[in-house]
């Protein structure tokens, strides 16, 4: 086993349940880009996670698509599909954070969105723009046709 960290976007929507001990767990699937491969090798790697007790909990909140953050301890795994030699990684979760969770930890979540739901739609922000330029007096001549 060895320690990883690593982000990506959840491939599927993660699976809860609890154990037979009564502590919740989470599994996911989590797509992480790969940079510098060669031409004859995937763009991505899967990881499959699985979390327990409070990072389970703040895993099974988010959903397919969302980018998270996973830290923990892993191990490779291999297996043939159709003749192939396949090769993923399976990670026991020890800390898990994604945007909710780092609005989260700011403050942001709820008091920003309860802000937004009272403006009315039409409310812009306006601005006062800086001139372009300083116009002589005499630049507004009446043009003749």
């Amino acid at each position: 086993m060895f320690n990883v960290l690593i982000s990506g976007k959840l491939s599927k929507p993660p699976k809860s349940g609890t154990g037979k001990n009564g502590q919740p767990y989470c599994t996911a699937s989590l797509r992480v880009p790969v940079q510098g491969q060669r031409e004859d090798e995937p763009d991505a790697v899967f990881a499959s996670v699985i979390a327990f007790g409070e990072d389970a909990e703040k895993l099974g909140r988010l959903l397919q698509g969302d980018a998270v953050s996973v830290s923990g301890s892993a191990r490779l795994s291999h297996w043939e599909r159709d003749g192939r030699a396949m090769t993923g990684l399976n990670v026991t979760a020890s800390a898990i954070l994604s945007a909710y969770e780092l609005r989260k930890r700011r403050g942001e979540s709820n008091e920003r969105n309860e802000i937004r739901a009272h403006l009315p739609a039409t409310s812009v922000m306006i601005r006062q723009q800086p001139a372009i330029f300083d116009a002589p007096d005499d630049f507004n001549d009446e043009l003749t046709f």
